[in-house]
């Protein structure tokens, strides 16, 4: 019908494959017979990320026929799929390693990040403002500044000849998993879409404020393992263990 206009959805003639330029450097080193410490640094660039920008956008609030003052009248939006998004991210991590021995083994390793981007991971999404793509820089959608992981296990001596504690807990093996890693952000809508279509944010002092300014709760889970090994008979051993996932419900 005249009265609607079309949407048109297109591919930039210059696209291209997202690309990426990376640097790690990592050092370790050995503390006693069984021990390594180990600290790190990573930093990624990346670019030509896929992201749709509207090529034809209104420049006032369409009233009756004048279509929102668009470059073009004839059609509404034409959402173009460019390769102009950009990301970076520096992380540096810290570990401390026991390798596996009579007793058990052990991992802790810490990694202090910052990721950013300008372009949501949902498919596809577009810039708040198509003429300043840098409106959009901010936090990425799984940027978490702190991560810690711990885990582990600890197991009995073989030898329980002699004292009767020793041949209380022959067999007996624990072990762990316990993650804990900081808030991930989300994105804050005003719930009011801008007059380029796309979702606008709250307006700080005449400016929309950063993407992905919220913050949501942080992550802690703990796993836990303790089994025993029995010996039945011969070579014919049996095996009794309790798994709980999620230890603190959190």
């Amino acid at each position: 019908p005249s009265v609607t206009l079309p949407n048109l959805t297109t591919m930039d003639r210059d696209l291209q494959n997202a690309s990426s330029r990376q640097v790690s450097l990592e050092v370790e080193r050995q503390v006693g017979r069984a021990t390594t410490v180990a600290v790190g640094y990573q930093y990624l660039r990346g670019s030509g990320l896929l992201m749709s920008i509207n090529q034809n956008v209104p420049s006032c609030v369409a009233v009756g026929v004048n279509n929102g003052c668009r470059p073009n009248p004839s059609y509404a939006n034409n959402s173009q799929y460019s390769s102009v998004g950009r990301s970076n991210y520096h992380g540096l991590h810290v570990s401390l390693v026991r390798r596996p021995s009579a007793l058990g083994q052990y991992r802790v390793s810490y990694t202090l990040s910052s990721s950013k981007n300008n372009v949501g991971e949902f498919f596809f999404s577009s810039p708040i403002d198509p003429f300043d793509l840098s409106k959009d820089w901010g936090r990425s959608d799984d940027d978490q500044r702190h991560r810690l992981v711990v885990n582990g296990s600890l197991q009995a001596p073989s030898d329980s000849s002699g004292r009767a504690v020793l041949r209380l807990i022959r067999g007996f093996q624990a072990s762990g998993l316990v993650q804990v890693y900081s808030a991930v952000p989300y994105n804050i809508t005003s719930g009011v879409t801008t007059v380029q279509g796309t979702a606008g944010r709250p307006i700080v002092n005449g400016v929309f404020i950063a993407r992905n300014t919220g913050h949501s709760t942080p992550f802690v889970n703990a796993n836990l393992r303790v089994s025993r090994t029995i010996a039945l008979s011969g070579r014919v051993m049996a095996e009794v263990l309790v798994d709980v996932f999620n230890l603190t419900n959190h």
